[in-house]
């Protein structure tokens, strides 16, 4: 384990004072959110809640006639006690240094609000107001941050598992409306591409930019976000001193041969442009539930969101949801078979298959199913050739041949055999996108 989060901890907690000074909240009791001392990996993000020994004035987020109010922003309600702080990290692993974080999060929590409340009214209220932030602080060594609203509850995986049928059914179908919200928004016709979200310096408008979790952007068509995918990838493969970008017996020739031909045949020229609001961290550690009413209370972390395809949110996100046409994280209790029914639509195979995801999954298609306007994998055309594209996204730089924490504590025996099937399984995986692009 590792203190690479808790090393800069007195320094944060000396920018949170100063924060708090500057608009005038008399703080009684900072707590970290989801923290522990030691750890193999830095956080993406530092979480703070701030408990006040009064309430803040509302005002005093807004009161400098010289400076508009941040855009996407609203005061606080009167008798406000509790915030929380979200603190950017520069040191995430896989993030895009040229992007403006905390702008894309502000950007893409309000486009969500509005998204979820044209869905159904009041469903807004589970994307946290976001009261303030700075996404480029003057002091040396301060993080980009947003003070937001403070939302009840806890991380829906901790109380989903040990529930009754009839509560776990009441949950997914609340989810679903959350999904459906989400793929039915119209954007504002400013977003015209495809990638991350920023702020226009003029008027503060909502306008494309860099996403966060790949290099480049915005990009003219999902097709070329998807490339883009594999390059960003490619590129953290060059700083893993096993993979090595891939540099021996010809493979990075290959795999940079396969991203200038990728394309999508299957989707449509009308589907092909569609656009939503496309979360990128959908599972239900970042949903909040109230236990003592099964009601879901928070929609949070929006570090991943990004403007992309409806069937993007099917590869990245959804895995403890049973949605993901990748199956789950870690080993699959359903042996795949989740996965072949998230793409086709077809759970008939029924109750047989082991373990509870295979419900969910099933529930929660039955849910989408019954919404107008939501789209499953089995509605996008080319969701075959966009399964096999992730499938090589996940190979290109895998977390265990890249970590540092890992690598380090393999011999160069260990090292050689973890490339070599790597290698293996990579090339493997080449040859079936490649047979999917042709035969669709």
């Amino acid at each position: 384990m590792s203190d690479i989060n808790h090393k800069t901890y007195h320094t944060r907690l000396e920018q949170i004072q100063r924060i708090t000074h500057q608009y005038g909240l008399q703080v009684s009791n900072i707590t970290p959110v989801a923290y522990q001392e030691l750890g193999p990996c830095p956080y993406n993000n530092f979480i703070y809640k701030l408990e006040l020994s009064q309430p803040a004035d509302p005002s005093s987020f807004h009161n400098n006639p010289k400076e508009p109010p941040n855009p996407c922003t609203t005061s606080p309600p009167d008798e406000t006690s509790t915030y929380i702080l979200r603190m950017s990290n520069p040191q995430a692993m896989g993030i895009n240094p040229h992007a403006s974080r905390i702008e894309n999060e502000v950007a893409a929590m309000h486009l969500a609000r509005q998204a979820l409340d044209a869905y159904q009214p009041g469903l807004g209220n589970l994307i946290p107001k976001i009261y303030t932030f700075c996404s480029k602080p003057s002091h040396l060594g301060d993080l980009p941050w947003t003070l937001m609203e403070y939302k009840t509850g806890i991380p829906l995986d901790e109380f989903f598992p040990s529930q009754p049928t009839t509560t776990k059914e009441s949950i997914i179908n609340q989810f679903a409306d959350i999904l459906t919200g989400l793929q039915t928004y119209c954007l504002p016709q400013e977003i015209t591409s495809y990638g991350g979200l920023a702020l226009s310096t003029d008027g503060g408008s909502i306008v494309n930019a860099e996403m966060t979790t790949t290099t480049g952007g915005p990009w003219p068509t999902y097709e070329t976000l998807l490339k883009a995918r594999l390059q960003h990838e490619l590129h953290d493969a060059d700083s893993s001193p096993v993979l090595n970008g891939w540099r021996d017996n010809g493979v990075r020739e290959r795999l940079i041969s396969l991203i200038d031909r990728f394309t999508v045949p299957g989707l449509s020229e009308s589907d092909s442009d569609t656009k939503v609001l496309v979360h990128g961290d959908l599972t239900m550690n970042n949903i909040l539930i109230d236990p003592s009413t099964s009601t879901l209370t928070a929609l949070i972390d929006f570090d991943f969101a990004c403007i992309a395809h409806p069937a993007h949110e099917f590869l990245v996100s959804l895995q403890d949801l049973g949605g993901n046409v990748m199956g789950p994280y870690g080993e699959d209790p359903t042996e795949g078979k989740l996965s072949e029914a998230v793409l086709s639509g077809d759970f008939s195979e029924d109750d047989d298959v082991p373990g509870d995801l295979w419900w969910v999954g099933k529930t929660l298609n039955a849910c989408l199913v019954e919404r107008r306007g939501s789209r499953r994998p089995r509605d996008i055309r080319g969701m075959e050739v966009l399964q096999q594209w992730r499938a090589l996204e996940m190979l290109v730089c895998p977390f265990h041949l890249a970590a540092e924490f890992i690598v380090k504590r393999m011999s160069e025996e260990q090292r050689v055999e973890a490339r070599r099937r790597g290698e293996e399984e990579l090339l493997s995986q080449i040859g079936v996108l490649e047979q999917v692009m042709r035969a669709t």
